[in-house]
């Protein structure tokens, strides 16, 4: 047995460094971060025999087992009956699993859950070194002058994830300012930290013009309004002029970016109001594309409530062209110009039907579990755990608006967010010292 300790203590060791890799690589380099995950999941595997014991007490871990399984029977059935998307669905059986696998970045935090600070520092760091490679510099004249760009990503997958940093960097300002060097504090670097990063995200938002991420900082600024009063402990929380300035500041940006998307908003007007016909949505507009899209979504889960059509199955551009899906002739000549259904919520229900309505309630009760776990934890800092409550709301509200799960930015994102905080949950049990995740 003392072996078998030694060995998973050792494996714990090789695991520290790759879980950094990953964060770090996670939106720059996605070739070295596939290859940490597959490192750190090999590392979970050969972990398991030791541990079986408390892993198969793990809701978590059944529901991986449990997704992994369905994903794949499914997949199967699929393939079965359109022969000619066998490629797409056990590609989309992956995609849909790989989510799943925050519970090994949880298993290697549950023990070393001072990590989580660094953790998140090189996946910010990392995203930043990621848009500068990405970039196109030769369009910055463009983009000074207003012009939209992705920086070498999807927008919209870019703009959510720079909102979840902004947000961690507002609430972890007092910690960021006077980050400690060799044991002792260093303010002007973390100020010049932190303002180097709140411009940067600042304009990764402004560049974006996504109204989502708009949308999601107001939701999360209004809940931070309501929640703040009611926390007993605030001592780590920001507070004071400057952080009124900071949020001052990000509704200022946020005003600008309102202001430059105001062709956005007359197009989706007129495109409800005059290019639209009695009964037929036209494309020309967001608003009215997602409609549509909406409508799409809930015919597909009509059609094949139970099972779905497949976790690799797309609606507009299999389903729809391919006859499948009973459309009018609208919808058949213009919904095969969108990519997907614009939300995950009605890609589960198109794929996987009630099954994967039951999935969904799954997740969710195992991870407000993790957040009830986490709320009552003494160990862990308020402003991580309102950090951790308001990244989650965000990543529920752009799971409604936006479907990137077959990505590796949301992929990932998901994986090291849900990680972290599954990881403090399995942590509760083995470490009660009251300051676990106080200080970074």
């Amino acid at each position: 047995m003392n072996l078998d300790i030694l060995t998973s203590h050792r494996r714990a060791l090789v695991a520290r460094p790759l879980l950094l890799i990953f964060a770090f690589t996670a939106w720059s380099l996605t070739g070295p971060a596939n290859v940490a995950l597959a490192l750190l999941l090999a590392l979970f595997l050969w972990d398991l025999p030791t541990h079986w014991g408390r892993l198969r007490r793990e809701p978590v871990f059944w529901l991986l087992v449990g997704v992994v399984l369905v994903s794949a029977l499914l997949a199967l059935r699929a393939a079965w009956l359109f022969p000619s998307t066998a490629p797409a669905q056990w590609q989309g059986a992956w995609a849909w699993s790989a989510p799943f696998l925050f519970l090994v970045i949880a298993w290697w935090l549950r023990e070393d859950a001072g990590l989580v600070w660094p953790l998140m520092g090189v996946a910010a760091l990392g995203l930043v070194v990621g848009v500068l490679r990405k970039s196109d510099w030769s369009l910055a004249p463009q983009v000074l002058e207003g012009m939209r760009y992705h920086f070498g990503y999807a927008a919209l997958g870019l703009a959510f994830i720079a909102s979840v940093i902004l947000v961690g960097l507002l609430l972890f300002r007092p910690r960021i300012v006077r980050i400690p060097i060799a044991g002792r504090p260093h303010p002007l670097l973390g100020w010049t930290l932190w303002v180097l990063g709140l411009a940067f995200l600042l304009g990764v938002l402004a560049v974006t013009q996504s109204r989502g991420a708009l949308a999601g900082l107001f939701l999360a600024g209004l809940l931070y309004a309501l929640a703040r009063p009611r926390m007993r402990v605030r001592s780590e929380l920001p507070r004071g002029r400057l952080t009124l300035g900071s949020f001052l500041l990000v509704l200022l940006v946020a005003l600008s970016l309102l202001w430059a998307t105001k062709g956005r908003y007359r197009e989706d007007w007129r495109a409800l109001t005059q290019d639209s016909q009695a009964g037929q949505l036209s494309y020309t507009g967001s608003l009215t594309i997602r409609i549509n899209l909406h409508l799409l979504g809930a015919a597909a889960f009509a059609a094949e409530p139970l099972l779905g059509f497949g976790p690799g199955t797309s609606t507009t551009e299999f389903l729809i062209p391919e006859g499948i899906l009973a459309v009018g002739e609208h919808h058949r000549a213009q919904a095969p110009k969108v990519s997907h259904l614009h939300s995950v919520a009605l890609e589960v229900l198109a794929r996987f039907g009630l099954v994967g309505v039951l999935i969904a309630v799954l997740t969710l009760s195992v991870l407000l579990r993790a957040y009830r776990g986490l709320a009552s934890d003494p160990g862990t800092a308020p402003d991580l755990k309102v950090f951790l409550g308001l990244g989650g709301a965000l990543l529920l509200f752009f799971c409604l608006y936006d479907f990137r799960v077959l990505n590796q930015d949301l992929r990932f994102f998901c994986i090291l967010f849900l990680g972290i905080l599954y990881g403090l949950h399995l942590g509760r049990d083995l470490a009660p010292c009251p300051e676990r995740t106080g200080h970074g």
